[in-house]
């Protein structure tokens, strides 16, 4: 492996949480895995979280539906998402759930069921307050009722999102879990109940039992990741899936007031060791971690970055380690090196992003290296 830096997708953190939300809910997960599995690899994620027993996968859109077919995966897939028009023959040859996000949709659909040949599945969302997507609840029950009698597609399901699951009051979300609840009620009534009924992802997993329902979806807590720091104790027992490592590039003594980096953001206060880290911004790192304090591990220390993160490198003050780091040892960003541990979370927060920002904008330019728990965590690169 050449790479200057790479990821490090644990697959047994990954099945650890799967078991951890189901055991949680009690009822079926949908493993969700868009974004690239949320920058940590959707097709390694989707694999190891299906094995654990998840029911289905949960993407954004057709293409990556379509990529998880070409993968060899055959579990079911729901895109979650809203669609355009010309994304509906590739959502067809994915074979995938569409989800109907106004009532315009089925129509489309139908037209695409009858280019294919046969019906296609589908499930309703519907809008409890969040206003970005789904049909109203007035329009919810039309809307079953004609997908229930409309021979080109199979309802599969109907489901919400729940917009303010990770906020410290949880008495708006509730109120919205219960408007849904009542509009299931009374599809039940009418006789156009789906079987899949869906309200929970990560946050109200753990938090609202009343949101269980028939089945949850699950994200980034299956990545061992905690939604805006808001379970608690439950993220306890959850195992971060990702590591993020760089190589030293080389290392550097400086002159007591000597800047360093673009714009001099940062000088010497005293003679110093700078290490220079072969990952930037290009990488994904992101430049918002300039000069807010963040860390890195070496040598099982930690170690401050320094001046501002560039696209391709960044540096640290080694100046404290017992011994300067040589080219191609192993700095961590995220990760565990020795007793040391820097949390993706605490990255994030530095750079003041939500943890889903930071892994999904990790970039294709980094390596992606799967390893199974007994596999060691540190690599380094010659």
């Amino acid at each position: 492996m050449s790479a200057r830096a790479w990821l490090e997708l644990d697959l047994g953190a990954v099945r650890h949480n799967v078991d951890v939300a189901r055991e949680t809910a009690g009822v079926p997960l949908i493993a969700v895995v868009k974004a690239n599995g949320y920058g940590h690899g959707a097709v390694d994620v989707a694999r190891a979280a299906l094995a654990a027993g998840a029911r289905g996968l949960g993407v954004a859109t057709a293409d990556e539906a379509l990529e998880l077919r070409a993968a060899g995966i055959t579990a079911p897939i729901q895109i979650l998402g809203s669609f355009l028009p010309d994304e509906l023959p590739t959502a067809v040859e994915a074979r995938a759930c569409l989800t109907l996000h106004e009532p315009q949709d089925l129509e489309r659909v139908r037209a695409a069921a009858r280019r294919a040949g046969r019906p296609l599945p589908v499930q309703v969302i519907v809008d409890v307050g969040m206003a970005r997507h789904g049909v109203s609840l007035e329009d919810a029950l039309p809307l079953l009722a004609s997908a229930t009698r409309d021979p080109g597609v199979h309802l599969e399901g109907v489901l919400t999102h729940l917009p303010c699951a990770t906020a410290p009051d949880l008495e708006l979300t509730r109120e919205r879990v219960a408007r849904f609840r009542a509009l299931v009620a009374r599809a039940a009534v009418r006789g156009v109940l789906p079987r899949e009924v869906h309200a929970a992802a990560s946050a109200a997993l753990f938090r609202l039992p009343e949101a269980r329902l028939g089945q949850v979806r699950s994200g980034i807590a299956l990545l061992g990741l905690d939604p805006a720091q808001c379970l608690g104790e439950a993220a306890d027992d959850l195992q971060p899936a990702l590591s993020l490592r760089a190589n030293v590039m080389r290392t550097r003594r400086v002159a007591v007031g000597t800047p360093v980096g673009y714009s001099g953001r940062w000088v010497a206060p005293r003679e110093s060791t700078i290490a220079l880290l072969g990952l930037g911004y290009g990488d994904g790192l992101p430049y918002s971690l300039t000069q807010q304090g963040a860390e890195v591990l070496i040598h099982g220390k930690r170690c401050p970055v320094v001046g501002s993160v560039m696209m391709d490198y960044t540096a640290v003050d080694v100046t404290h380690l017992d011994e300067a780091p040589a080219p191609g040892e192993v700095a961590t960003l995220v990760g565990r090196d020795g007793v040391g541990e820097i949390t993706l979370n605490e990255q994030a927060r530095r750079a003041g992003l939500i943890p889903y920002a930071f892994s999904c904008g990790l970039s294709a330019r980094l390596d992606r290296v799967v390893l199974e728990r007994s596999q060691p965590a540190l690599r380094q690169v010659a």
